[in-house]
């Protein structure tokens, strides 16, 4: 069957201040009208983290079109062999679809071989050649996001929403700029602003309140200023909002931690466990959920329960149905948490014996894959991860050699925030070697929001005689009401220095 390329320019009218809006998309390319149906619709569910529906939208998709190229580019499986076929099936299809299409894939191919001056050129692209549709601006915002030129990406993100005033993912990056939101990069600690992110939050209700997720980020601004009490309703509504869907866990998951900060451990953890069943056959989503219970034990400076979680986590990993680059990735990722613990609790033998099985199973997995990308990506995660963990046990001079390769591998890359793992170690190291003026410089190089770094440029501020900016910045980490690895291990300790100021 001929493609045709279906253009659906004007998706609809807007009516603001008696002024008419007229909404532009880009163009997108199928040989079945229903596909294109399915494809928006995907589309709807992947703004808001359904994953799940996601996939099953766009599987219908390409039952009507196999050939349908965002469709193929845009599919997340769970299985990463599955997500590769579908991303050489889009290239090849790529020579039948517009050019704004191709830019896209080209800035997502950008993104997987690390080249950002790639990405920024194509997103660039879409803006210079399709100026009239919102979509280009987001495009282009996230990739300025992720560059960290966040005052370009503010202004980008803004002239799409002149363009399309109920434009979500404009909004939803805008108020990830201010509230933390997944791997979302955020502005600096002094630019941050949580009443304007209430008002994006806000905005995210209006266009989306069919879903939990908007909720779920308004609460998010709560939890940010410590009034739990606030955060606790909206999050009930994101999690009623997302009953039977597969974001339910995640719902699960951002209250528990709201009772956590608010110090209801019991709770917490028992909301933990609801998301963790919701998600039993769901392995990826299992790991993952699983993963943030064993957090709440760090934060609890609880590293032996810690590690009684992850090895309990390990021993169930060969029982679910992972394909087998994913369960070699899961166990790399189990072990890289278990070397996280013993190396923070000072077990020296046992972190470098999981560094070991981390590395190896990274390395496997790379091997199955056969993707120069992951190759590149995990010989530089090997010099990394061994730098910091000769770092957290004063083999200064390894880490030193480690650090010297992963420079050499960091350099080859197109990005300007490439280096930054590198500052943030060599600062660490000079750090305990009594180079506090070394470590403030080599901290200010590297990415300002790295919390777990943060807490060690804090005390080079301190024993380079700066208190207050060290006060500074313990204070910032110690308000943190969000989780990761990061935040678990340095917010008690920032609240420690703080005690003994």
């Amino acid at each position: 069957m001929k493609k045709t390329t279906l253009l659906f320019l004007i998706v609809s009218i807007f009516f603001c201040a008696c002024s008419r809006v007229e909404v532009v998309e880009l163009p997108i390319t199928t040989s079945s009208p229903k596909a294109l149906d399915y494809y928006r619709k995907a589309m709807l569910s992947y703004q808001v983290g359904d994953g799940l529906e996601t996939r099953t939208l766009l599987d219908s998709a390409l039952s009507l079109d196999p050939d349908f190229v965002m469709a193929l580019e845009l599919y997340e499986s769970q299985d990463p062999i599955l997500n590769k076929k579908y991303q050489e099936r889009a290239k090849k299809n790529a020579i039948n679809v517009s050019e704004a299409e191709r830019k896209i894939l080209t800035t997502r191919q950008s993104y997987r071989k690390g080249d950002m001056d790639k990405a920024l050129e194509s997103a660039k692209w879409l803006v210079d050649n399709h100026g009239q549709s919102y979509e280009s601006y987001i495009w282009l915002g996230q990739v300025q996001s992720d560059r960290y030129e966040l005052d370009d990406a503010i202004k980008t993100l803004k002239k799409s929403i002149e363009l399309n005033p109920d434009n979500y993912d404009a909004y939803s990056l805008l108020m990830g700029h201010h509230i933390a939101a997944g791997t979302q990069v955020m502005l600096p600690e002094e630019k941050r602003n949580v009443e304007l992110g209430m008002k994006y939050g806000d905005e995210l209700i209006r266009i989306r309140s069919d879903h939990g997720l908007p909720y779920h980020m308004k609460a998010n601004c709560y939890r940010q200023l410590g009034d739990f009490e606030k955060a606790e309703p909206l999050y009930e509504e994101s999690i009623e909002k997302r009953k039977g869907l597969s974001s339910e866990g995640t719902a699960y998951i951002v209250s528990a931690h709201n009772y956590m900060f608010s110090g209801d451990l019991n709770t917490a953890r028992l909301r933990y466990k609801s998301a963790i069943d919701l998600n039993k056959d769901v392995p990826r989503r299992w790991f993952i959920l699983n993963l943030y219970l064993t957090y709440s034990y760090i934060f609890d400076n609880d590293y032996i329960n810690a590690i009684d979680r992850l090895l309990e986590v390990e021993e169930q990993l060969n029982e679910k149905d992972f394909d087998k680059a994913s369960l070699l990735q899961v166990n790399s990722q189990n072990s890289w948490h278990k070397m996280i613990c013993y190396a923070h609790n000072q077990m020296e033998e046992e972190a470098y014996e999981a560094l070991a099985k981390s590395i190896e199973n990274s390395k496997r997995r790379a091997e199955l894959l056969k993707d120069e990308n992951v190759f590149r990506e995990v010989k530089s995660n090997e010099q990394f991860q061994t730098a910091w963990v000769n770092i957290l046990f004063g083999k200064y001079e390894q880490a030193r050699q480690n650090l010297d390769k992963l420079k050499k591998f960091q350099n080859e890359i197109k990005d300007p925030t490439a280096m930054y793992g590198f500052y943030g170690l060599s600062g660490m190291a000079d750090l305990m070697e009594g180079n506090y003026k070394g470590a403030i410089d080599n901290f200010s190089k590297g990415n300002k929001n790295n919390i777990y770094f943060n807490y060690f440029k804090a005390l080079a501020f301190r024993a380079g005689g700066k208190e207050e900016e060290a006060k500074k910045e313990f204070k910032k980490i110690a308000n943190l009401n969000f989780s990761s690895w990061e935040i678990a291990i340095v917010r008690r300790l920032a609240n420690k220095q703080l005690e003994r100021a």
